[in-house]
């Protein structure tokens, strides 16, 4: 295990630099799930597809990425979400998705998990240092492991020239000696550094990764709203605004068109940088369950089940970067700018010669235009394992799978 400090201690928060290594573990038995007995979990937002994918796999259930409700500022903007294809009973059902499928946010999590109201919880951090307080309060203690790796990225409006912040000059601006863009190599205009809600998941591990040790300017009209997206809304509105948010966030599931995430210290945000370690600021997504907690329950199965070769697809699948590597080491990448024509838009993949590989009944998901957005994948693409490294069309666009 490797510990990856960037440049300041990370409050004993470990990155596993385990990516590409394989996960030997033995699975659990899951064979007794069912709709009834399914344990209650709860979860940060940008966990929350993870989550969802993994009830589906457990449970039987296919699934879909699909436009969320909940639209983005523009027209052309939206946000998404996994929509589960729900079999079975319908009150049985209900119960599942009101009562045992909980969104509360990650501090929301960690207090439900701590007050013995949820049985398991997935997050995008650690626990942080006031839950840590609660949790002695209330003598608990919690079991925590990481299961996926994710980045703390920045981001700026569209217009925004400016590509890279150093390190050094992220901090200057939150803690307020650098206060206009003309000084990081951007134009010559005031930056509006915009924060989130403490305890948040993001605000935490920027505190805690970035401002370790430094005092964070009062920016009370600064401070977005504790909704996701508010960092989003604030950056499509102000161009002059610098943000932050969980890259596997923005990548799957804001749907923006108004904000680009920027490099730190060179190295540009991107799925890649995570798995190589480069980037700077690494986090983890980890699941926690009480200490308390019966380990023979299927909570802690599920728990268990989460860093097993079969868990690491499921977090493979999701989008999420695994701590481990998948069985079939199949991984499919959207090529920047490769647009070809096309006339087939089934979300069909085929290879150059126009032939099908795998058809749209397979659930494989959508493509999106951007350049800069990521192939959404499906198991069978993650997993098939008759599937041939190359270069294949979805859509008209070039993939490549290596």
């Amino acid at each position: 295990m490797k510990i990856i400090f960037g440049a300041v201690v990370l409050f004993f928060l470990p990155i596993l630099s385990s990516y590409g290594q394989e996960n030997t573990k033995v699975s659990p038995d899951l064979s007794d799930i069912t709709i009834k007995n399914f344990p209650v979990i709860d979860g940060s937002d940008s966990t929350q597809p993870l989550r969802l994918i993994l009830t589906s796999k457990l449970l039987g259930f296919d699934y879909e990425w699909q436009k969320s409700i909940f639209g983005g500022q523009k027209p052309e903007e939206h946000a998404y979400e996994v929509a589960p294809k729900y079999t079975g009973d319908k009150d049985e059902i209900r119960d599942l998705r009101v009562n045992r499928l909980l969104d509360s946010n990650t501090h929301g999590s960690f207090v439900n998990l701590i007050n013995n109201k949820v049985e398991l919880i997935i997050t995008a951090r650690s626990i942080s240092r006031d839950e840590k307080v609660y949790a002695d309060e209330k003598g608990v203690t919690l079991i925590e492991k990481p299961i996926a790796k994710d980045a703390l990225a920045f981001m700026v409006n569209i217009k925004n020239p400016i590509e890279n912040l150093s390190i050094e000059q992220i901090q200057g601006i939150y803690t307020g000696d650098i206060v206009n863009w003309s000084e990081v190599g951007g134009l010559n205009y005031e930056i509006h550094p915009y924060v989130r809600n403490r305890n948040s998941g993001s605000q935490e591990k920027f505190e805690t990764m970035v401002m370790v040790g430094l005092t964070i300017m009062d920016l009370p009209e600064m401070r977005v709203g504790s909704a996701m997206m508010a960092p989003y809304f604030q950056l499509d509105r102000d161009s002059l605004g610098l943000a932050f948010t969980p890259f596997y966030y923005f990548t799957y599931i804001s749907g923006t068109v108004s904000s680009k995430v920027i490099g730190v210290n060179g190295v540009p945000m991107t799925k890649e940088n995570i798995k190589n370690g480069t980037y700077p600021y690494l986090s983890n997504v980890y699941a926690a369950v009480r200490s308390d907690i019966d380990k023979s329950s299927l909570a802690y199965r599920i728990f268990e089940f989460l860093t097993t070769e079969e868990g690491q697809a499921i977090v493979d699948e999701s989008g999420y970067v695994p701590m481990y590597s998948t069985p079939t080491g199949i991984e499919i990448n959207d090529m920047e700018n490769d647009r070809v024509k096309s006339e087939k838009y089934d979300n069909t993949l085929y290879d150059l010669q126009g032939r099908k590989v795998i058809g749209a009944e397979a659930n494989c998901h959508f493509v999106l235009a951007s350049s800069s957005r990521p192939l959404r994948r499906s198991s069978l693409f993650t997993l098939h394992s008759s599937l041939k490294k190359g270069l294949y069309l979805v859509n008209g666009r070039k993939v490549a799978v290596k």
